[in-house]
């Protein structure tokens, strides 16, 4: 081999550092780029540059902590976690990188080692304002906006000029009403970043909480004009023409929207809105339509479309099948974990758009049948057999007559043959419920997120028998407006309801009144994350007021010491459940809490299950003192089931009934399943829907 000459040396030597240069130059490029996009909120294309950065160079701590901030920003907390604990090995005291990673801790629920972090940082730099940050998010996590309040003037103590600390206190200002303050925060930010798109933003957000809609417009028109491809601040801008009634406007800006981001789902929905409330319900149904096959998983804007469709469209529309393919699959996959009532939820919803679907009939037939529901599914068969049978094979119409004439000669003495009633015409109506809904600003995703979320409400009691559930178009002014309404109306309860929504999560919240004495019963929020959140949202909010109303029926017939009741199996009643016998129309809710009250002088016996039905049931009664007054129309209350159908029914209760004994205490536990609850959404946590606006000030 050859010896390199001194001169060979120098100018291997000298390509080696110019490729090391030209690839070094190239990687800080690079590095600049992704910083550039990362600030533009191109968080995923940011973070595709960062990982080229650190594959080339693992020791690149700053790329790691940006990767970090990146996958934070795009709600990935665990692959934050790991990315940052990368950056941690080559700057391990670094006090920024040890404030995000308990920023990194608030979201994955590990508030008590995040507080820890910033409480550290706190004793070695007193002055560090990023900690007082982490520590308001948690306050706001555990509900004190006082105490994050106090967090952020700490921070603007230590660097009065800090845009976050200015635009923070300003934001939990105008959301606790202090809407004075936050004006003042709002013009020390001008002061120093009046030419800043994100200042405008948010100073259009605080007026609008506020109500001052023009002073909001302005604010979103200069934010874009500073910024022309400030998304938000045009998705915000529509809003607030949309709460002016400025529709047609409303209509251009979605349009703009679209063309640039055909996959916003804020602009189909805002824009399908508008057109509603200008009398184009079939343009309306259509953008929600285009809207839903760009974003699927926008379960209000659904829900606001299958409202419609079900007002205006005609049942022979084909497009129903299809809508109403979305809940079928939605059914397939809670069967698939084993989830009875979210399965039968959604068999309900796709037969509500499509009452002729084969499929969504015969599985929800199938489920009655599984559940010995007989006669329920005796009646699906005959719907099957009148409206569908022309789709059927030949095998399948064979199947189906063999069925429905063993299910008729199974049924031909039932309790209702016996006793020679008509179920189908029975009123078992014993709960009259108003919800209402303030118009306010609290959504920072969908427009009239507040009267959608009532008739939502509203709607999924629809098939609650028992229960007759009622909302207003209007928006209520507050407590005593809606009171005098539903005092006005002979309501037993009122409900006033509001959402607070964020990207990826909400919070229904409820508080539930009498309606004859106004008396608050409860005071609920309801937490769901991921995806179905609001229709897990909605079912837990079902329940949680079914669990509160006592079981009532009535005496329909008397035959000596033997009774038929309009209850059975379709509402939990099981053979041996016991009832109160109350006299007629002496039977109102209590005053302060769930159950009912009565006196003790109409109390006229006890009554037995002995043969519990579906929808009647046989009883015993035992009269109470020495003349028996016991007649039909008489109401009985239910006081208890046996102990192994309250065991049965917390693994498969029918959660679509009142649950509750007379003193308005659950017997059953019909608790609603879903793969995305935590520990934290069990126990109803809500995050305020600010807090991702306040995440995302820098």
């Amino acid at each position: 081999m050859k010896k390199l000459t001194k001169s060979k040396i120098v100018i291997l030597f000298l390509s080696c550092a110019v490729v090391f240069s030209l690839n070094a130059t190239s990687l800080i490029s690079q590095y600049d780029k992704a910083v550039e996009l990362q600030q533009n909120e191109s968080y995923y294309l940011a973070s595709q540059y960062y990982l080229e950065i650190v594959a080339e160079n693992p020791a690149w701590s700053d790329a790691w902590y940006n990767l970090s901030e990146c996958s934070y920003k795009l709600g990935e907390f665990d692959l934050a976690l790991q990315y940052l604990e990368n950056a941690e090995k080559y700057e391990k005291e670094n006090r920024r990188i040890k404030n995000m990673k308990g920023m990194i801790y608030i979201s994955l629920g590990r508030i008590d080692e995040g507080r820890a972090i910033f409480e550290e940082v706190l004793k070695k730099y007193p002055n560090d304002i990023d900690s007082h940050f982490g520590l308001a998010e948690i306050e706001l996590y555990e509900g004190r906006f006082s105490g994050a309040e106090n967090q952020y003037a700490e921070a603007l103590k230590r660097q009065n000029t800090n845009r976050k600390a200015l635009l923070s206190l300003a934001l939990v200002c105008a959301e606790n009403g202090k809407y004075e303050q936050a004006e003042t925060f709002l013009r020390q930010a001008f002061s120093y970043y009046s030419g800043e798109a994100e200042v405008h933003y948010f100073a259009a957000i605080i007026y609008r909480m506020k109500g001052d809609l023009q002073t909001a417009e302005k604010h979103c028109r200069i934010a874009v004009e500073v910024n022309g491809d400030y998304e938000k601040a045009y998705e915000l801008l529509s809003t607030v023409l949309y709460e002016q009634g400025r529709y047609s406007e409303v209509i251009d800006i979605s349009d703009f929207l679209i063309r640039r981001n055909r996959k916003n789902a804020n602009a189909w929905y805002i824009k399908g809105t508008a057109q509603l409330r200008m009398g184009r319900s079939n343009d309306a149904i259509g953008t929600w339509s285009t809207g839903l096959s760009v974003a699927p998983q926008d379960e209000l804007m659904r829900s606001l479309m299958e409202m419609e469709i079900r007002e205006t469209l005609p049942l022979t529309d084909n497009r129903r099948k299809q809508w109403a393919e979305f809940h079928l699959n939605n059914a397939r996959q809670y069967a698939g974990r084993y989830d009875g009532s979210g399965a039968v939820y959604e068999y309900q919803r796709a037969l509500i758009l499509d009452p002729m679907n084969y499929e969504a009939r015969k599985a929800y037939a199938d489920i009655l049948e599984m559940n010995g529901m007989y006669e329920f599914y005796l009646e699906q068969l005959n719907f099957i057999n009148e409206n569908n049978k022309t789709e059927l094979s030949t095998k399948q119409k064979t199947e189906l007559s063999d069925k429905r004439e063993a299910y008729e000669s199974l049924l031909k003495n039932n309790i209702s043959k016996q006793w020679k009633v008509d179920s189908l015409y029975l009123d078992k109506t014993r709960w009259n419920i108003a919800i209402f809904y303030e118009e306010n600003g609290s959504s920072f995703v969908h427009a009239d997120a507040n009267r959608l979320a009532a008739a939502a409400a509203a709607d999924i009691f629809s098939g609650v028998a028992i229960t007759s559930v009622k909302t207003q178009v209007k928006p209520v002014e507050g407590y005593g407006e809606a009171f005098k309404n539903a005092r006005a109306g002979k309501f037993d309860y009122f409900i006033i309801l509001s959402i607070n929504e964020g990207q990826n999560d909400l919070t229904l919240s409820s508080k539930m009144y009498s309606g004859r004495t106004g008396l608050e019963i409860s005071d609920e929020n309801f937490y769901a994350i991921g995806n179905n959140r609001f229709s897990t949202a909605l079912r837990r909010f079902r329940n949680s007021v079914l669990e509160k109303l006592p079981l009532r029926g009535k005496i329909l017939q008397r035959n000596g010491k033997t009774v038929l009741v309009d209850i059975g199996r379709a509402e939990n009643v099981v053979t041996g459940s016991e009832f109160k016998i109350i006299r007629k129309g002496q039977v109102r809710t209590a005053d302060s809490e769930s159950g009912l009250t009565y006196k003790d002088n109409d109390v006229v016996g006890t009554l037995v299950i002995t043969e519990a039905g579906e929808e009647v049931s046989v009883a015993s009664i035992s009269r109470q003192g020495f003349y028996d007054r016991i007649n039909e129309e008489d109401e009985i209350v239910l006081v208890s089931l046996p102990e192994a159908s309250e065991e049965k029914g917390s693994a498969g209760a029918i959660d679509t009934v009142p649950l509750a004994d007379e003193k308005g205490k659950a017997v059953i536990d019909a608790e609603v399943k879903g793969e995305e609850f935590v520990d934290e959404i069990r126990k109803s946590v809500s995050h305020p829907s600010i807090l991702e606006l306040l995440r995302n000030i820098y």
